[in-house]
Order: C-alpha cells, then structure tokens, then sequence
C-alpha cells in the first residue's frame, strides 16, 4: 500500500505546557499501580554512558540517540548519576574513580507515563522529562510532538515547506494530530534549516515524538540531530455524522 502525503496542518498545533518532573531510571521488577512508567532517551551525541540510579548501575553502555524502557518506577526521590561510559563498569557509582557527567536526585511522581531525556539544553548534561499524553487519537491519524531538548535558540518547525510551529523555546513542546502519512519536517533557526527531516513517515495510532537534541548555538560545532520515539495510543471511530430526519408534508385534510 502507498503512502498518502498530506499538507501541513499548521492550525491543528497547540501548544502543551512542558511538564518538568523528576524521574529516576532503575526500573523495580514488579510494577503496581502507584509505579510510574518510564522511557529513557539519549540526546547527548557521540558519548555512550553508564547510568546509575539508587547507587547502583541501571543502564550499561547507553548508546546515544537511543532509547529505553519502559521501566516500572515506584514513587519517591532517587539519586541519578551518569558517567561516561567505560568497559566492565563497576556495579556500584561509589566504585567509579571518573567524576560522573550528570547528577541528579530526581523526584518521583506516582502512576505517571514520562520519558526523561538526557540532553545538553543551556550548554551543560543534564536530565529533563515531559509526560507522555496517551490519550486516544481517531483512527487514520496520530499525535505528533515536537520536544526542544536541544543547546540551541528557540526554532521554528517546518512542516511541507510552511512553518507550523514557530518559535518554540528550548524545553518546551507542541503537539498536533495529523493524519497519517509522509511529511517532510524540518527545523529551522532564522529561517535556516538546521536539520532537515525530509520523508518523515507518521503510522497510524500513534504518538511520534521528536527530540531536537545536540547543539546549534554559533561558535561551536553543529551537532544538531533528532531522536524519534514512537508510543502506542489508543484509536477511536471519528464520529458519524447522522443525516437529519425528512420533512414530511402534512396530510391534506379533504371531504
């Protein structure tokens, strides 16, 4: 079956208020109802990590521009520290003799659905997490999110050649229900294309985020990229329009 291409549907964005909540990354192995789930992305280019929660080493070998989970997460506060990643890592942070890249004592909130990406927004490593909207989608279509989690000034999203998204500031996101179908995206610092995104295929039933991570800021080598993770949502019937009832004449009284 083809792909359908779509125009941009620059009206149907809106902008979501970035939820900054703290979440740890060491997954329990029995999840209950007060866990949180939690996805982990990568968004520091070109350095592999190791990443300890609690104390103790949750993700070996992180590759970059990945990600994981989800992981089952019971509420509550948790130091992270993430180092740069070495062959055999001890098992515990305490072991490690590297100064850790990122720190963090990161709160817990209860029953949510996140992704914590670790990024270089404003120059320095760090951890930043938006929750994840699940909510249902019509059938044929997805949400599309847009995360700016990169070290650069606020963009704009192009969306087949039109900017639908303008201006979006650093930590921020926005997001759309589009119909599904190829859109060639990209992103765009005074009217540049820093990172073209062209052929960008959009499933049906689904949340496709985009994370804008790396650097874009002048004097410093771009590395601007993007990290896609794409979500399961729920799918819903549009709505069927009934037609409205016929209008009957009234019957002629004769005789």
């Amino acid at each position: 079956m083809s792909t359908i291409r779509r125009r941009p549907l620059v009206a149907a964005f809106a902008l979501l208020a970035a939820l900054v909540v703290a979440i740890p990354l060491l997954g329990s192995s029995r999840a209950s109802a007060a866990d949180s789930q939690v996805y982990v992305v990568h968004g520091i280019p070109g350095v592999p990590v190791d990443v300890y929660a609690g104390g103790n080493l949750a993700i070996p070998a992180f590759q970059p521009l990945t990600t994981a989970g989800p992981l089952a997460i019971p509420a509550g506060d948790l130091e992270v520290k993430v180092f740069a990643a070495t062959a055999n890592p001890p098992a515990t942070a305490a072991a490690r003799v590297d100064a850790a890249v990122i720190t963090q004592t990161l709160a817990v909130p209860s029953g949510a659905n996140v992704s914590v990406v670790a990024n270089v927004e404003g120059g320095t490593p760090n951890l930043e997490a938006f929750a994840n909207d699940l909510s249902p989608v019509v059938e044929g279509s997805s949400r599309v999110t847009v995360r700016h989690t990169a070290n650069a000034p606020a963009v704009d999203i192009a969306v087949d050649g039109t900017v639908a998204i303008p201006g979006l500031a650093p930590g921020t996101e926005k997001s759309a229900v589009l119909p599904a179908g190829t859109y060639d995206f990209a992103v765009q610092v005074g009217g540049t294309t820093v990172l073209p995104l062209d052929g960008t295929v959009i499933p049906a039933g689904k949340n496709v985020i985009v994370y804008a991570v790396g650097n874009a800021l002048p004097g410093a080598p771009l590395t601007l990229t993007a990290v896609v993770q794409v979500l399961d949502v729920p799918v819903e019937m549009a709505p069927v329009m009934e037609a409205p009832a016929p209008v009957m004449a009234s019957p002629r009284m004769t005789g």
